[in-house]
């Protein structure tokens, strides 16, 4: 008869027989914590040895009566048919006390079983845990028990004990899978035992027949809170082999090199998805564009914010349409960048943005689009300094040769501006006059 065991990952309760189990087992768990400082110090067959060698268990006697293997037997057929509760009241007929070591242990077993199937996990523990005190059952059945002990207490949040057991498994595993190593690593990561844990993580993924996105996911979070940036970021280029067609690698990759005030490795790691079409999340976008400007490639991130926001990645709000102006401006590339500020004054609440347009008209001599620029600044209102606007536009009507206007405009911002503003204004206007007493 197999075991039938169920590996439990749900909360549960501790059955009485956990701390009998705890008991046994308490002493194999210490070798784990202290396996980072000393491996050679740790017994043969601990899992953490390069050279470990599994324990051989003396083979139990397996000795069995007809009438025992016949009730068993019986029993199997009743869970098979999903009658489990006769099967458990056939059980109680036989007497523990009464009938041999290994016969025990079969009997435990299968109450563990049926009681899994039940859906009474306290009492699945409990039985499955004094099938295994009795040590009685072949090498092969016992370590399906044990593992699964592990998993139930796994799922009862009791990390102390799933390992205990796990080492107990360990013991008298020649061969054992990565899924095991993974097992013990993330019942340390969830008692926050990032330095027990990250070995056991380490040597599940080079265990691992094909790579698994989530484990290399857990041995990433645990360099990472261990500080271990330089081993966070290789694991990171590893996973982009890996896994070329993941964005998330690169944007993870990205934030470790500007945590590490590497902005150049930062850049490149987002760069290549941008290339290839795959960063498409606006937040992702917008650290792009800010990395191409802490780098002084205004230009780029100008490109990169216009591409985004005619694909609908990026949102045409106030905020990124000043990051998309302060781009082209640095650039020098004044249309564009007047182009976008149109955009963005239309959004603003004030005039201010129909103001720094004028002025970036004003740098290439686009005198009628600063006049019109001011006048939609003023109309808009709400101008911490009215006066400065005002003398702009006088300046443009200046260089248009309207002059008469361009008066009123400095007379305007004398009215409303700050002493130098005054000053400029009335420069200005003395200048005009001065001009037309010759001309006459």
């Amino acid at each position: 008869m197999g075991p039938r065991l169920v590996a439990c990952r749900k909360r549960r309760k501790a059955g009485t027989g956990a701390l009998r189990f705890i008991a046994l087992a308490s002493a194999m768990l210490a070798p784990a914590a202290a396996a980072q400082s000393n491996a050679d110090d740790l017994p043969p067959w601990h899992p953490l040895r390069a050279d470990r060698v599994a324990d051989v268990r003396e083979a139990p006697s397996t000795t069995m009566s007809e009438g025992i293997y016949n009730r068993l037997f019986r029993v199997h057929e009743l869970l098979d048919a999903d009658r489990p509760e006769e099967a458990l009241e056939l059980m109680d007929r036989i007497r523990p006390d009464r009938i041999g070591k290994y016969e025990a242990a079969q009997l435990f077993q299968t109450y563990g079983s049926v009681y899994s199937q039940l859906g009474r996990d306290d009492e699945a523990l409990d039985a499955f845990q004094k099938c295994l005190k009795l040590d009685a059952l072949p090498t092969h059945q016992q370590q399906s028990i044990v593992y699964s002990v592990a998993g139930f207490h796994a799922g009862g949040e009791r990390y102390d004990e799933s390992n205990a057991a796990l080492l107990r498994w360990f013991r008298y595993e020649s061969n054992p899978l990565a899924e095991a190593y993974i097992f013990m690593g993330a019942n340390f990561a969830q008692r926050e035992m990032m330095r027990e844990a990250l070995p056991y993580v380490v040597r599940a993924n080079r265990l691992a027949e094909q790579p698994s996105e989530n484990w290399r996911e857990l041995q990433l979070a645990i360099h990472v809170r261990l500080g271990q940036h330089a081993d966070a970021i290789t694991l990171l280029k590893d996973n982009i082999g890996i896994w070329p067609g993941k964005v998330r690698n690169y944007v993870v990759l990205s934030g470790l090199y500007s945590e590490t005030g590497q902005e150049d490795g930062a850049l490149a790691a987002l760069s290549v998805p941008w290339r290839r079409g795959m960063l498409v999340a606006q937040t992702d976008i917008l650290n792009l564009a800010r990395l191409n400007l802490f780098l002084e490639n205004p230009a780029r991130a100008g490109i990169i914010l216009q591409e985004a926001m005619d694909r609908g990645h990026v949102e045409e709000n106030s905020e990124n349409l000043r990051l998309l102006v302060n781009s082209w401006t640095m650039a020098r590339e004044i249309d564009r960048a007047v182009d976008a500020m149109d955009k963005l004054a239309q959004l603003a609440d004030d005039g201010g943005a129909y103001h720094r347009m004028a002025l970036l008209l004003s740098e290439t001599g686009e005198w009628e689009g600063v006049v019109e620029s001011c006048r939609m600044a003023l109309e808009k209102g709400g101008l911490e300094e009215p006066g400065k606007v005002w003398l702009l536009q006088g300046v443009a009507l200046a260089e248009l040769g309207r002059f008469d206007r361009a008066i009123g405009a400095f007379e305007n911002a004398k009215r409303s501006g700050s002493d130098k503003v005054r000053r400029d204004a009335s420069t200005w206007i003395g200048y005009f006059q001065e001009r037309s007493r010759e001309s006459s």
